[in-house]
């Protein structure tokens, strides 16, 4: 099925959708943007990225088009049948060719709608294969998710080229940050280890129910800075996203972690995820 994209209000197909080449978010990557997923047809924590978009929008002085209760609307207006991955993008706005947002004028609000490519549960049963990128994280600016994202796909490139599911980004001095749309984790002696904001980390919110689900567990989590060193001394680790959930690593740089299989706290965060899905959804009703 084709994507739906929804500009400004106006539903279209996206061989119709329009942009205007001198919006800014085209020039200058100078637009916020959120990744959502659906489950049973509802965007799932649609409040907690909402959140977030308004946070990365006040970090580059952004206003946004659209309040709360409208950009909902518009999303559940904008959805296909089944379950969808929903790209929310706000840009700057048409302006000149150069980087003076006073040349702006109104921001441009955009919904792309997508199926949801549903994970393989292979991954979740042997676990997946990343690399350690060469790119690094720039830790300012970290937790803005802003439409300049050429380190990602520099990372994607990379990881591709070395037939690897995902790459950890590190920071200038080494430290461990997170993944190309993932944040990243490891298990060592009982705790959940995590790099914390300052490790240049986009706040992920499934990192955060995540993380408040293992402490509920009676996990220790520990969220720090961690050098790249110290994956050999893990006993599991995993990543998690919006589209993903939780996914073991089972290698790392070819290199197998432990015995190569996913480790039991990884698929007991997994279960528990799941089932506080179906608990959030619940609480939406």
């Amino acid at each position: 099925m084709p994507a739906r994209i929804n500009i400004n209000g106006v539903i279209t197909s996206a061989e119709e959708a329009r942009i205007p080449v001198l919006d800014h978010g085209l020039l200058f990557g100078d637009s916020v943007y959120e990744t959502l997923r659906t489950y049973n047809g509802k965007p799932f924590l649609f409040s907690r990225h909402f959140a977030r978009l308004e946070h990365s929008a006040g970090g580059i002085d952004l206003s946004l088009p659209w309040g709360k209760s409208r950009t909902l609307q518009e999303i559940l207006r904008t959805l296909l049948p089944g379950e969808c991955r929903v790209r929310l993008i706000v840009t700057r706005g048409v302006g000149e060719v150069a980087a003076d947002t006073e040349t702006c004028t109104d921001p441009a609000a955009i919904i792309i709608v997508v199926p949801l490519v549903i994970a393989p549960e292979r991954i979740y049963e042997n676990g997946v294969d990343v690399v350690i990128s060469s790119v690094r994280r720039s830790q300012r600016f970290a937790d803005i998710k802003t439409g300049s994202l050429i380190h990602r796909v520099l990372a994607r490139r990379e990881a591709k080229l070395k037939g690897a599911y995902e790459a950890i980004l590190l920071t200038a001095d080494n430290k461990l940050s997170d993944g190309i749309t993932s944040n990243i984790y490891m298990v060592r002696d009982g705790k959940v280890l995590t790099p914390a904001h300052e490790a240049g980390i986009v706040a992920g919110i499934t990192r955060g129910v995540v993380l408040e689900l293992a402490r509920n567990m009676g996990l220790q989590v520990v969220e720090g800075f961690f050098d790249v060193t110290e994956i050999s001394e893990a006993d599991e680790m995993f990543l998690t996203s919006t589209t993903r959930e939780v996914v073991p690593i089972a290698r790392v740089d070819g290199k197998p972690l432990r015995d190569g299989k996913p480790g039991p706290t990884t698929l007991m965060l997994l279960r528990a995820y799941r089932t506080s899905v179906i608990e959030h959804l619940l609480a939406e009703e």
